[in-house]
């Protein structure tokens, strides 16, 4: 146990020494910005509601909107489900289409440009129409959860870019991300701290905040 433990700060220590991104050293025009599962139903109100998510709101929308007119694109992930998707049998029913679960929070329907785009599963990179990213340098991701949405996004992402050698930036802030917790269940702490380091040793560029 006293192993486990120490592996555990040496796990938080990583994510504590992280830098900042500074977005000013990133080319806005070939940068994209993707928003995950920031929608009524895991953000204001539903089965699987969660006020650390329901905290995002105001720090996503604070970070994206002054950029709405300077990146390539912003594109919003939300969970859009049927009432026989089989996502259902792993969660309780959640963010079923033409409700308004499924639609993203009021705030970031003030964002200019923003392209919404529903999906079906826990991974985004499944609902894209179109996979080109050829004149993309950096790809900031945002939302939740960090252990599940935003992962698998995230490295899917990034094995698709080694498979095809694109040396691309994928980067996610830890102030811009974050999961639900039920405690003895889901800790949320201990996920954010695994999972963020699983990014990091597969490539993906976990900063301590962007500004």
């Amino acid at each position: 146990m006293e192993n486990l433990l120490n592996e555990l700060q040496a796990l938080k220590v990583n994510l504590d020494t992280l830098p900042t991104e500074s977005i000013s050293s990133l080319n806005l025009k070939s940068t994209d910005i993707f928003i995950v599962d920031m929608n009524n139903g895991f953000a204001r109100n539903g089965a699987l509601y969660s006020p650390r998510v329901e905290s995002l709101i105001n720090p996503i929308f604070n970070f994206v909107k002054p950029l709405a007119k300077e990146v390539n694109s912003i594109i919003a992930f939300t969970d859009t489900h049927t009432a026989d998707s089989l996502e259902l049998k792993s969660y309780p029913s959640h963010c079923l289409e033409n409700h308004i679960e499924s639609e993203i929070v009021d705030e970031l329907k003030l964002i200019d440009n923003i392209q919404v785009i529903p999906k079906n599963s826990t991974n985004g990179f499944f609902a894209l129409d179109k996979i080109d990213f050829d004149t993309i340098e950096n790809i900031i991701i945002v939302g939740d959860c960090t252990d599940i949405c935003i992962y698998q996004f995230a490295i899917t992402l990034k094995s698709y870019f080694n498979q095809h050698n694109m040396n691309k930036n994928v980067i996610v802030p830890m102030n811009l991300v974050d999961t639900y917790d039920i405690p003895g269940v889901h800790p949320a702490e201990l996920l954010n701290i695994v999972f963020l380091n699983s990014m990091l040793q597969n490539g993906i560029k976990v900063v301590k905040d962007i500004i």
